[in-house]
């Protein structure tokens, strides 16, 4: 089930199944790996065939029956901004955007406490946060963003070969009206730009979860269909 390309590292593989995190009717079938060290270039070869990363562990859906979940990523030297998305660049004007390898920090974590309370109901604690965000084996940041000298979002974003994977995002709820998820996406595609990446990876899109199917709206992008990317129009 895993890449070529992983033969020669030392990975610890294995198959879990359980609810669907998206879609509550269904169950899931994952396979992951886990793996401390893994170079830039090899990640990237196994996301494009639909893996993805969460802290040290990497994985890729294998749902009997389903294949809702579709990796999907992002010209970023060929977008341009919408509209409403243009407007939501000056909206945030203010904004100072501070860029910095992942680290744990008091602040971030205490951020991202705050988002998941208040947007999921759930109270994570910092290990969680640690294993989820803060380890990772391949080249991370993390974009602190600030307005005056308060933190109002915190995204991670893997460096990688020739394109950037977007990692999570969380925000303070009090600045909801800055529409600062969509405003975090604009910027990595600006920061992609900046590095001469092409791509974005967006992780999953997800056409019948509207927390995960707004992400067609970001052009042009492709999507990866059984093994191909493949443009993904009207």
């Amino acid at each position: 089930m895993y890449s070529s390309v992983l033969n020669h590292l030392d990975i610890n593989d294995f198959l879990s199944q359980g609810p669907c995190p998206y879609l509550t009717s269904r169950k899931s079938l994952i396979y992951a790996f886990s793996v401390k060290k893994m170079p830039a270039a090899i990640y990237e070869a196994i996301i494009n065939e639909g893996f993805r990363r969460n802290g040290f562990y990497f994985y890729q859906n294998f749902c009997p029956n389903c294949r809702a979940c579709i990796p999907i990523r992002l010209d970023a030297q060929a977008f341009q901004p919408s509209k409403s998305q243009r407007r939501i660049m000056r909206k945030n004007e203010d904004v100072n955007i501070v860029r910095h390898p992942v680290s744990f920090d008091q602040e971030g974590f205490l951020l991202y406490r705050k988002y998941c309370s208040q947007r999921h109901a759930s109270l994570e604690n910092r290990e969680d946060y640690v294993r989820f965000l803060i380890d990772s084996p391949v080249p991370t940041e993390i974009m602190r963003y600030y307005a005056g000298e308060q933190l109002i979002g915190i995204g991670w974003v893997d460096i990688l070969s020739n394109s950037l994977s977007s990692v999570y995002f969380a925000f303070d709820p009090e600045h909801s009206f800055r529409s600062l998820g969509v405003y975090s996406l604009l910027k990595e595609v600006q920061l992609c730009k900046k590095l001469k990446k092409r791509w974005l990876h967006l992780g999953f899109w997800i056409e019948e979860h509207q927390k995960m199917s707004y992400k067609r709206k970001y052009k042009p992008c492709q999507i990866l269909n059984e093994g191909m990317w493949l443009d993904l129009r009207e």
